[in-house]
């Protein structure tokens, strides 16, 4: 596994850990949309790091400081390495076409974003507890 799939496991891991595959894999394409995308870095881990878009790697997230260590070492239950192993799963195949229409953005149910992020976007789908949103243009 090279760095940039480890970022993206973490990432999905961090943001979605226990979600379905399908789920996880809408997350995934938001990654790639916005590898594809000017207006974003053009590496995934300076995508996932950039600040306040993920918000499981902001400084004051509770999943912050949170990592997929394997079960054995005792300090995981094996729900979160199974979590992890389906993150790398979705990284390291192709699940099919990107379920999100083209999705830059997504929200977690049932919480609502407060900076009003989401008023420039259309949601293109939902899957499972997410919603997915790209520019209206």
């Amino acid at each position: 596994m090279t760095y940039d799939q480890w970022m993206a496991c973490l990432c999905l891991w961090r943001e979605a850990r226990g979600s379905s595959l399908a789920a996880l894999t809408g997350i995934w394409w938001v990654l790639q949309n916005r590898l594809a995308s000017p207006k974003f870095p053009k590496s995934l881990p300076a995508i996932i790091l950039q600040h306040n878009q993920f918000s499981s790697f902001n400084a004051n997230d509770p999943n912050a400081t949170k990592f997929p260590i394997p079960a054995l070492v005792g300090l995981a239950t094996p729900l979160d390495w199974k979590a992890f192993l389906d993150c790398q799963t979705v990284v390291q195949n192709t699940l099919g076409a990107d379920p999100t229409d083209g999705a830059l953005f997504y929200e977690s149910l049932p919480e609502k974003p407060t900076s009003g992020w989401w008023t420039e976007l259309v949601m293109t789908v939902q899957i499972g507890p997410f919603r997915f949103y790209k520019a209206t243009s």
